[in-house]
């Protein structure tokens, strides 16, 4: 008598989030949602704050930004303004086509300091928030900034350390969307 082949399974944890970033997601969309007032602009930018919580705990766990999240959503941006918000189009692809490039050549003098995801996670940011990005890019940095001072001093291994830079950035794309009034989405 033969067994039945095994179906592979992926485990539950390689999809869930820990609960510190589902936590911090929820009580990001419910501020978003207040902070706008309700509405399917606040619903979505509430979506975008759930999605950037993500982000940060899959690359803080597993130290990569997926392209199955930031390339989806960088087109879905851009997708909702050209069926809902035409005035913001222009904006938010010349933003996120500029910072893109800009983060690019950044990884490329940087030489491995910055990795594609995180090139990848600016140039989403930059078709969701428009020119308001560089409120979010200078939040990301001053974060990340505090934070790699904080490490290098702990640091047991020397200048080689390495840290997340998504959290950082998704930090950024979050208060952005809390408090600087991005184009809206719908």
């Amino acid at each position: 008598m033969t067994q039945p082949l095994e179906q592979p399974t992926v485990p539950a944890a390689a999809f869930a989030m820990p609960p510190w970033a589902v936590v911090a997601g929820l009580v990001l969309a419910a501020a978003t949602v207040v902070r706008l007032g309700f509405s399917a602009n606040a619903v979505a930018w509430a979506v975008v704050q759930m999605v950037l919580a993500a982000v940060a705990a899959d690359d803080i766990a597993h130290r990569r930004v997926k392209n199955a999240i930031t390339v989806p959503l960088s087109a879905v941006a851009v997708l909702l303004r050209v069926g809902f918000e035409r005035s913001a189009l222009a904006e938010v692809v010349i933003a996120g086509l500029v910072i893109f490039l800009v983060f690019f050549a950044l990884s490329l003098f940087l030489r491995g300091g910055l990795g594609m995801g995180d090139v990848k996670l600016a140039g989403m940011l930059g078709f969701l928030l428009g020119w308001k990005v560089l409120t979010a890019l200078f939040i990301g940095a001053i974060a990340g900034g505090i934070a790699a001072v904080f490490l290098l001093s702990r640091a047991t291994e020397g200048r080689r350390s390495t840290m997340a830079y998504g959290p950082y950035l998704a930090l950024g794309g979050a208060l952005t969307i809390l408090f600087a009034h991005p184009p809206p989405l719908l």
